[in-house]
């Protein structure tokens, strides 16, 4: 596994750990990830060596975006994955199935269902027995699972009201079949995030995740925070350095700071060929720290964080 930071970097993450913030790669930056969901290519040590410079990682639940045959994870590596990163580590888990698709992309794999309504779109049972033996192999290292859904185009003429119905209806039956765990939920379609919606959503404590590319627009939303743990992804890395990608992260930590909600952002590349041997470049950027440079930025912020300080003042 490349470093993608310098000590100094790994002072700031580590220092931003200790105020709940937690930073972690998107698994699009580190293709060794899918290797290893899938039992495919990867070194015995990977995630051990990911963990000694992070403390949260990220992984995919279903086909969507999924460059292997073998769509179902392998519970040996998943054991060998939740020994190495340790008890202290934890896991986001994103699920975008087949249960997250309205309709059946024209491009999905199996022939017979392209251009169908899906008749398992949000239907909690099949998907609890979906997650279940997942669930039950990382309890209680899971800090939350995301359900990704999928976009529903204008042209099928589904309201608000209508999809808001049947999402918390999913979600208020995984709440009972799966009581221990967080939820969390990222919509492809920003029609359908409206007040109503993040009211729902913290009266359930249940996680908004914004999309990525609007985070600046997103945490200057008053309600944006509808629980007291947010989760974010971000393709910052490579987005314009001081940009709007760059303020939205910054924008999201001090949100968090001042809510005192618990934060796990993860920073990705926007790519998903990206092999292992330029990950690093990626990372860097055009010079030397990028991800240090991004997080460089919030320096003023943590300095306020200071036991020292704070007693000073």
């Amino acid at each position: 596994m490349v470093t993608c930071c310098d000590r100094d970097g790994l002072l700031r993450i580590r220092a931003w750990r200790r105020h709940n913030i937690h930073i972690g790669l998107s698994p699009r930056v580190s293709p060794v990830w899918e290797g290893l969901l899938c039992g495919e290519s990867a070194t015995s040590d990977s995630t051990a060596d990911y963990a000694r410079l992070f403390d949260t990682a990220l992984f995919s639940v279903g086909p969507r975006r999924h460059r292997h045959r073998n769509h179902r994870p392998d519970v040996t590596v998943f054991t060998r994955m939740r020994h190495e990163g340790g008890p202290e580590f934890r896991w986001i888990v994103i699920v975008e199935d087949e249960h997250m698709m309205y309709r059946f992309p024209y491009g999905y794999p199996d022939r017979a269902k392209r251009g169908e309504m899906n008749p398992r779109f949000l239907d909690p049972r099949s998907l609890h027995r979906r997650l279940l033996p997942l669930l039950d192999l990382f309890e209680p290292q899971i800090a939350a699972v995301v359900l990704r859904v999928g976009p529903i185009a204008r042209t099928e003429g589904v309201r608000s009201g209508t999809f808001h119905e049947r999402l918390f209806r999913c979600l208020d039956a995984l709440s009972v079949f799966a009581r221990s765990c967080r939820f969390a939920v990222e919509l492809a379609g920003p029609e359908f995030v409206v007040p109503e919606y993040l009211v729902s959503l913290h009266r359930r404590n249940i996680v908004h995740v914004p999309a990525g590319q609007q985070l600046l627009d997103a945490f200057s939303m008053p309600d944006v925070l509808t629980s007291d743990l947010c989760v974010l992804r971000s393709d910052c890395l490579v987005a314009e350095e001081e940009g709007d990608a760059w303020f939205g992260f910054r924008q999201a930590v001090r949100c968090c700071l001042e809510n005192r909600t618990t934060l796990y952002a993860y920073l990705g590349d926007g790519s998903e060929s990206i092999t292992t041997e330029e990950q690093a470049d990626v990372l860097r950027g055009t010079g030397p720290g990028r991800l240090v440079r991004l997080l460089a930025g919030l320096d003023a912020d943590l300095a306020r964080l200071s036991p020292i300080r704070q007693k000073a003042a």
